[in-house]
């Protein structure tokens, strides 16, 4: 349980929270919502894990190749769909919710 609610959390051995670290603000959170627990559980979605290195190789060529700055959450999801992709093939279609603006992100990514 953290912060009031039965969830996912990153913790050690002992129960214990672990410190977390994201380039992006929004992902710097040691848990899950407990909706995204229960997608979870039920196996509707599938959640990976993507490096702050890989999400502003994403953020940078969204970017240069489409003109769009997405925000660093969803450039973590970009680099995901990248990969997606690859596997599918030309035929296949990916769709990927770009929320957030990325221009406010421009420090983070300056200095990552």
């Amino acid at each position: 349980m953290l912060h009031g609610s039965y969830s996912y959390v990153l913790q050690d051995g002992d129960g214990q929270i672990q410190p977390t670290h994201s380039i992006s603000a929004g992902l710097d959170y040691p848990g899950v919502g407990p909706e995204h627990a229960f997608l979870h559980d039920t196996k509707r979605v599938e959640y990976v894990a993507v490096t702050d290195e890989e999400a502003l190789a994403a953020f940078k060529l969204c970017t240069r190749l489409e003109g769009i700055m997405p925000a660093l959450e969803p450039a973590h999801a970009l680099h995901q769909a990248g990969i997606i992709a690859r596997d599918l093939g030309p035929g296949g279609r990916i769709l990927v919710c770009l929320s957030g603006r990325g221009d406010k992100d421009m420090d983070s990514v300056d200095g990552g």
